[in-house]
């Protein structure tokens, strides 16, 4: 198969170990007794888990061997709950950055299903983003006030 598999494989297990460190952060924020924030990411956990799975489906649909390899959920060490948010943020943008080349490289191959596939994945990156630059703004708004923050956890665990 081609080199843009291969890159679908690695980005499949990225999206597992970006679930581990969602799981990381959401461990952090149960430390915390944030019970709405941990709820928040742990549901960002089964969502990157179904990324991981529509990767793995396109890939086996085409003949393509699955492979897992080891993850990595950080540190899970954070200076405090704007730290989380800021780090998803920024997670976030690292994902979105290897999608777009995943979709250089389909486009490079004039691979067409992959284009299809990745085109939600696009899609995707611009709604996660969104909700964590909004979180980490009310964040820097709230600037560590508990009663902002006990309010913000509240609305994060209707998630």
């Amino acid at each position: 198969m081609s080199k843009l598999y291969d890159l679908l494989l690695e980005q499949m297990n990225f999206e597992l170990e970006s679930a581990y460190i969602y799981a990381a952060m959401a461990a952090y924020l149960d430390g915390l007794n944030m019970k709405g924030m941990t709820h928040f990411l742990e549901e960002q956990v089964k969502e990157e888990i179904s990324h991981a799975e529509r990767i793995k489906r396109f890939l086996s649909d085409v003949g393509y061997t699955i492979k897992y390899r080891p993850l990595d959920p950080g540190t899970g060490e954070y200076e405090s709950i704007a730290d989380v948010f800021e780090k998803a943020l920024a997670h976030e943008k690292v994902v979105t950055s290897r999608i777009h080349a995943l979709v250089d490289a389909a486009r490079a191959e004039g691979d067409q299903r992959a284009l299809n596939l990745l085109y939600w994945f696009v899609d995707e990156q611009i709604e996660e983003e969104d909700t964590f630059s909004t979180i980490t703004e009310r964040l820097e708004r709230i600037d560590g006030n508990w009663n902002g923050l006990y309010m913000l956890d509240a609305e994060l665990g209707k998630r």
